[in-house]
């Protein structure tokens, strides 16, 4: 078996088993994939941290596998991390989604009124159709089958 076969088998099982995590928590909204990101963190840290940081691992997968650095998914992982720094380690411990969501509103937006936070929390309860909400997984499993395949 060729060793670029057995890298992009290995990101496919990563992200795979990501989606499979994510979907065991029902999610159906962006404010349930954050919740369920936030919940791994806190209950299961070490399942959450190898949910939370898959991209850094496939990093890691190809620079050991393959003996490369893929810049589009080092551009992906940091602007993941900007954005998880900013809502799932967040100095809260509960286990109650809306105060959960009620934090990370308020993080995001210093000045708020009551109808832009309504505005932005149905945004966030709003169903989604399930490409959507695993975008940046697909996105992530395309840029790491493309450099795999090019290198």
């Amino acid at each position: 078996m060729d060793i670029k076969l057995v890298a992009e088998i290995i990101v496919f099982l990563l992200i795979v088993f990501r989606i499979y995590i994510l979907e065991s928590f029902k999610i159906k909204s962006a404010s349930d994939k954050l919740f369920a990101l936030y919940y791994l963190k806190n209950h299961n840290p070490i399942l959450g941290y190898i949910i939370i940081f898959y991209i850094f691992e496939i990093i890691i997968i190809e620079m050991t596998l393959l003996h490369k650095i893929d810049i589009a998914l080092i551009i992906l992982a940091t602007l993941e991390t900007f954005m998880i720094y900013r809502h799932i380690f967040i100095s809260l411990k509960t286990d109650d989604k809306d105060d959960y969501l009620d934090t990370v509103i308020k993080r995001m937006f210093s000045t708020l009124t009551y109808s832009e936070y309504i505005e932005i929390k149905d945004q966030l309860y709003k169903t989604q159709p399930k490409w959507k909400l695993y975008a940046t997984e697909m996105f992530v499993f395309l840029f790491a089958v493309w450099s795999i395949e090019l290198g």
